[in-house]
């Protein structure tokens, strides 16, 4: 029966022990119990009480001193209600008497007791350690994770400066390259303020392009309206071979349908049969950008490279920033010097006027000192011009002044201007003309006015005109003078009957 109820013990402890506390709670008594009755009933020596102490100390050091004591309790009052199931008899007849089972019993009790209040301590030790051990490890783990938390912020951040780092590098290399474009076009804006001439702007603006990109050929190409042909301008080509080959095949389709459509070229593996200007020159990339604007077109840049792969997008969007910014301003500086040449002539004859002959006479004078060569100006008049606009109006004698002028222009040389004076006076100016050819000279034309008939619908009519002529170094040294002298000598051929050259005195003669 002791080994029946053990068994039921085992499978209790075995389905139910480790789930409910309370189960565990009465397995122990059960077993102590079990353990009295097989010491009572079975009649084993005292010493098997040490067979208690076992699960009475892992309860105490499982569950506490308290949990131990309880057990004690229970355990002693089964123990010693076995033992009065099995002297009950005895008892009734001899009533209670202490026997040496009885003592042993209860010295046992009071040794689990002891042992009790031991593992108890221990118990309370363990669980202080166990507590401790937990706090620390609950510590250990909050730290692992903040560490954890830590290091993935770390990753994170990490992470987004190497990311920060790439656009940093980015926006570094689009920093140079805007850097770059300011400074260039810096440059070339610096260029079109301090230079007024055309040709010397387009020579700077070549050379910067060289600077700059560091490509091995930069040429500017102007376009000829009058011809429609292409011309090599500005270059920094100095093998005569290369350069003649360039230009005699400059004209190539491929560069004019370029400027006719306002389109740029890109080309990193130059075939030569289609860009035959690089033939023989040991071009493998070209870019070439129009010099246009939206009613003009006035060339294109052309570069080149001996590399392969040499240029990209940017370089192409780059160089039509500086292609535009140049069109504009070639189309700016042709519209002002067309304005400078408008008001530098007369509205009526298209000759140059009065105050820009004076800036010229200027000029030449002094290049006759420096240079020590001889220098004639001369004053005409038409004769009687008021007659004209009296007799035939306005109109005609607007024609009369304009055919003189085309007569008197027709046999001028390159170098000889002539300007209108005021009304129906002109001045010519004769570099490199002494006295005595000046004289020659102004007879030719005097005739040829005299000869000129000029005729408007059904009027017809011919004119004459009046000359005084003055030189430098024979009749005065300044322009003032040269002017005055000649117009005191026009006065004198008036005077003389008209239609007829008078030269000034000479300075010897005064």
């Amino acid at each position: 029966m002791i080994f029946a109820v053990h068994h039921l013990r085992r499978i209790i402890f075995d389905r139910f022990l480790l789930e409910n506390p309370m189960v565990y709670y009465l397995e122990k008594i059960l077993s102590l119990l079990i353990m009295s009755a097989i010491v009572i009933f079975s009649g084993i020596g005292p010493w098997f009480y040490l067979g208690f102490l076992l699960p009475i100390v892992i309860a105490t050091f499982i569950k506490g001193a308290g949990f131990g004591y309880r057990i004690l309790v229970f355990s002693f009052a089964g123990h010693m209600l076995l033992y009065y199931l099995k002297l009950r008899d005895e008892i009734r007849t001899e009533g209670i008497r202490l026997t040496v089972d009885l003592l042993q019993a209860v010295a046992f009790y009071v040794l689990f007791c002891i042992a009790v209040y031991f593992f108890g301590k221990l118990y309370k030790c363990r669980i202080e350690d166990e507590i401790s051990n937990k706090v620390k490890v609950e510590q250990y783990e909050e730290r692992c994770m903040k560490l954890e938390q830590s290091g993935e912020e770390i990753k994170q951040k990490y992470d987004r400066l190497f990311s920060n780092s790439g656009k940093l590098e980015e926006s570094n290399k689009v920093l140079s390259k805007s850097i770059a474009e300011f400074y260039t076009l810096n440059q070339i804006s610096q260029a079109i303020g301090s230079i007024l001439d055309i040709k010397e702007l387009l020579k700077r603006l070549n050379d910067i392009i060289l600077g700059v990109m560091g490509v091995s050929y930069s040429t500017i190409i102007l376009y000829d309206e009058n011809t429609g042909r292409l011309k090599v301008h500005t270059t920094n080509i100095s093998n005569i071979n290369e350069l003649a080959t360039i230009t005699d095949n400059i004209n190539s389709g491929v560069l004019m349908d370029a400027l006719n459509r306002s389109e740029s070229i890109l080309e990193n593996n130059v075939d030569y049969f289609q860009y035959i200007f690089t033939c023989g020159r040991n071009i493998n990339s070209l870019m070439c950008i129009p010099l246009t604007t939206s009613s003009r077109k006035f060339g294109l840049i052309l570069v080149e490279h001996t590399f392969n792969n040499a240029f990209d997008e940017e370089n192409i969007r780059f160089l039509n920033i500086i292609a535009q910014q140049v069109g504009i301003v070639m189309e700016n500086a042709e519209l002002y010097y067309q304005m400078k040449e408008v008001a530098r002539r007369d509205g009526l004859t298209g000759i140059y006027n009065r105050q820009y002959f004076q800036e010229c006479l200027e000029v030449e004078l002094n290049e006759a000192k420096k240079n020590n060569y001889p220098l004639s100006l001369a004053i005409f008049d038409v004769d009687h011009f008021k007659r004209f606009n009296d007799t035939y109006g306005h109109m005609f004698g607007d024609k009369v002044l304009i055919s003189t002028v085309e007569t008197v222009k027709a046999e001028l040389r390159k170098g000889d201007m002539i300007a209108r004076f005021g009304g129906e006076e002109f001045i010519i100016l004769l570099p490199r003309t002494n006295l005595a050819d000046a004289l020659e000279k102004v007879e030719t034309l005097r005739k040829k006015i005299s000869e000129n008939v000029i005729e408007d619908n059904l009027i017809s009519a011919s004119v004459t005109a009046s000359f005084g002529i003055s030189s430098f170094d024979e009749c005065a040294f300044n322009e003032n003078d040269l002017v005055r002298t000649a117009d005191d000598a026009l006065y004198e051929a008036k005077a003389a009957g008209r239609n007829c050259a008078m030269v000034a005195r000479k300075l010897y003669e005064y």
